[in-house]
This record gives C-alpha cells, sequence and structure tokens, in this order.
C-alpha cells in the first residue's frame, strides 16, 4: 500500500497499538466493538451485532448525538533506531473499512482491511531524559502514546504542528469533525494552541 491518504473530513475514530500481530489484532477487534456501539447508539444497531435495543445502555465514550463514524484509523508504532537504544518511534496510519469490520465472524488480516496506509513522520525521542526501554512494553507505550496520538492528529492540519493528550476510556482518539479533533486536543491538554488550529480551519 501506498504511504499516502486521504485527508480526514468524515466523523470517526482510532486505535492506537504497537505494531506487532497481537497488537494489531487486538486494535481491530476494539475497533469493531467501538464501530458496534456507535452503531447501536445511532438505532442502527446493538453491540451483539442485532437489531436496535431501545434500552440498550451507552457507553461513556459516547456524548450528544452520535454521528456516523465513517473515518476509522488504527495507528501503530514501533521503536527505530540506526543503533543501539532507540532514538525515533516510526508511526503508520492505516485507514480501515468500517464496513469490513462490521462483518460478523473474525475478522480478516489487516491487508484486506485497508482503505490506504500512510507512513508519517518519525517521532524523536527526547534525550534530555530516561525513556523506558521497548521491551518493558508497557511502560514505552504509556510513554510514546501521547506523542504518537499527537503525531496522527497533526497529519491532518494545514501547515502547523501540534501537542498531546490524558488517558480516558473507549477509543484514543474521537471526533465528529476535524475541527472537533483539535478542540479536543485543547480540552484535554490545556494547550490553546489546538483549539487556534481548529479556528484556524475553513468553515470553523
Amino acid at each position: 500500500m501506498g504511504l499516502t491518504g486521504s485527508p480526514v473530513t468524515a466523523a470517526g475514530l482510532a486505535e492506537i497499538k504497537p505494531h506487532n500481530d497481537a497488537a494489531i489484532r487486538k486494535g481491530l477487534y476494539q475497533l469493531r466493538a467501538y464501530l458496534l456501539q456507535s452503531n447501536a447508539a445511532r438505532g442502527t444497531g446493538k453491540p451483539s451485532g442485532g437489531p436496535p435495543s431501545a434500552g440498550a445502555k451507552r457507553p461513556a465514550w459516547i456524548a450528544g448525538s452520535e454521528p456516523e463514524r465513517a473515518s476509522v484509523w488504527l495507528v501503530t508504532y514501533s521503536p527505530w533506531s540506526q543503533k543501539g537504544p532507540p532514538t525515533h518511534v516510526r508511526v503508520f496510519a492505516h485507514e480501515l473499512k468500517a464496513t469490513e469490520l462490521l462483518k460478523k465472524g473474525p475478522l480478516p488480516a489487516l491487508d484486506r482491511l485497508l482503505v490506504s496506509r500512510r507512513e508519517l513522520p518519525k517521532i524523536e525521542l527526547p534525550k534530555v531524559m530516561p525513556f523506558p526501554h521497548p521491551s518493558k512494553h508497557g511502560l514505552f507505550g504509556l510513554a510514546v502514546e501521547p506523542l504518537v496520538r499527537d503525531r496522527f492528529a497533526g497529519a491532518f492540519q494545514r501547515p502547523l504542528a501540534g501537542r498531546q493528550r490524558v488517558r480516558r476510556k473507549g477509543p484514543d482518539v474521537l471526533w465528529r469533525e476535524l475541527g472537533d479533533l483539535f478542540r479536543e486536543l485543547a480540552d484535554e491538554t490545556g494547550d490553546g494552541y489546538w483549539r487556534e488550529v481548529a479556528d484556524a480551519l475553513p468553515g470553523a
């Protein structure tokens, strides 16, 4: 697949995972679950995949009127170095076919779910502080996930670049419109820069 993709224009969500087979499979099943929850909230199905249920409990991550989440992404990362300990993180943004994710049965391989695959610019790891080694998977993931989220969000700006996030339940990245993605970052991080980006978008 090519390393370029279409800009994000529709409401959507993304999950961030390490770039390995087990984590990718887990991320795909999580995205399927989130899409089923979203459809249930919209009255087009319920988490079991059956007919909608008016009494179904809405997950905490769904607030207000739920839009159709047509833009679905798995964002993966892996440590990188020319030699020695990792100095950078590679980031891959995989745009997925929502309809294929929602089909019953085991999910197919990632390549069969792809709309596009795009490698984003590498993230340079901080040099001024100790950084968890990739062998400490949980600690390394906690340390790099805000940077990866930041890189994914920044890839869809017009010319500018950005900041980080706090952890919460539900999808790792969630937006209704492109401007909402950056406003959410501003609210979660307290960084007014992202709000300026949102306000600068056409139609804001």
